[in-house]
């Protein structure tokens, strides 16, 4: 089968590069368009392919331009399309709309592997785990499937997809994946649905071998010009043993300087001077709010202001430097309260401080109080 990953955003995503490793692992040809002009171009592309399949990765937001894309496809070629990443993932209900064969949910390699192989015998899927169809008009719902609990086992992600199609991606900056999850359920988030998703489906925080990812970094080395790693996880430091056998093996074997996210809360001076010492740059890290109640009650991040300022203190004692994480516009929120914010970010003498304003996702907990609150009109919020 020849599949097409369609994407709005001129970036590599992992998720795609790895479904990509998967899908050609089974013998399925796998390309990446991206449009570099117009969409009318975009699509000419695509038809030229002459895909079996169309697949979307799609964040909220991006729903509408992939469902409007599919459906110019689609009425070109005859065409399967399957649309999965975190928008599908939390409004399955996509489905109904006009271009849309199929939805996966959540981790899909094993789905889409399948939907691929049943779609290669002429045959329309119907009973996958982690999907869900539409066939003639009907629409059937499968429960989410089992996660991956040796993410070890999977093929690394194919990133030639990406850069033999568009070179210029291969960028000096590799990023990895060490694990997926999050054990963490902040209201901002859509983690706490993730969570609920996958409860009885496996272990929900998964880390890879330390030699699997250093292996993969390695591998990467040999086909691209890397200066930097970027360590994408949401929490690197989360598992103290993992991080100490990684930095020792990491300081040994790689020793390029390398950015990870961690947490306030999980940081103490033994770890910090374990990631110093194995070339750790920056870190990336999430205050979202000056205001403890805020922070701990409204966000449910579990931090305290004492934590922020450890952290702060440890990272510069060790001169690794910092960015923080920071959200305005809170339901309630007064002037008072986000100057608060910049605040704190003064006293620790953040290098890198970054801020949003108050984004309700849709099917977020925050979202939904803010609707209680009857700071938000329904009518305004992103749907499917």
């Amino acid at each position: 089968m020849k599949i097409a990953f369609i994407q709005a955003l001129y970036y590599e995503y992992l998720g795609v590069a790895y479904l990509s490793a998967c899908l050609k692992q089974k013998g399925h040809e796998v390309e990446v368009f991206i449009p570099v002009s117009d969409s009318d171009h975009l699509v000419s592309e695509i038809v030229n392919y002459k895909p079996d399949i169309i697949g979307f990765s799609i964040m909220t937001g991006l729903h509408d331009w992939a469902i409007a894309v599919s459906q110019k496809v689609k009425g070109k070629i005859d065409v399967y399309s399957v649309f999965g990443g975190p928008h599908s993932t939390f409004f399955p209900e996509l489905i109904e709309n006009d271009g849309v064969d199929c939805v996966c949910l959540g981790e899909s390699e094993n789905s889409l592997i399948e939907i691929a192989d049943i779609l290669s015998k002429g045959e329309v899927p119907k009973n996958v785990r982690g999907a869900w169809f539409k066939i003639n008009g009907n629409i059937y719902k499968n429960e989410s499937a089992m996660l991956v609990e040796n993410l070890e086992k999977l093929p690394y992600p194919d990133r030639l997809l990406y850069q033999s199609r568009y070179p210029s991606l291969a960028k000096s900056q590799a990023v990895f994946l060490a694990g997926r999850g999050c054990p963490f359920q902040c209201t901002f988030c859509f983690n706490h649905s993730l969570i609920k998703l996958y409860k009885g489906k496996g272990k929900y925080v998964r880390f890879r071998p330390v030699a699997d990812l250093i292996n993969e970094i390695k591998d990467v080395m040999k086909n691209q010009r890397v200066k930097t790693i970027y360590f994408q996880d949401d929490t690197f430091i989360l598992q103290k043993k993992w991080i100490k056998e990684f930095c020792a093996t990491y300081k040994k074997e790689i020793g390029l300087p390398f950015i990870c996210l961690i947490r306030a809360d999980l940081i103490d001076e033994e770890t910090i001077q374990c990631l110093k010492e194995a070339n750790c740059k920056t870190v990336f890290w999430g205050i979202e709010s000056g205001v403890e109640r805020t922070r701990n009650i409204l966000l449910k991040k579990r931090l305290t202001d004492e934590q922020i300022y450890k952290c702060a203190q440890l990272l510069k004692k060790y001169k690794i430097r910092f960015r923080t994480y920071n959200i305005l516009g809170f339901p309630g929120e007064t002037l008072e309260e986000a100057f608060q914010t910049v605040n704190i970010n003064v006293k620790i003498k953040t290098d890198y401080p970054w801020c949003s304003i108050f984004q309700p996702l849709p099917k977020t907990e925050l979202a939904e109080y803010s609707k209680k609150m009857c700071v938000l009109d329904e009518g305004t919020m992103l749907t499917s």
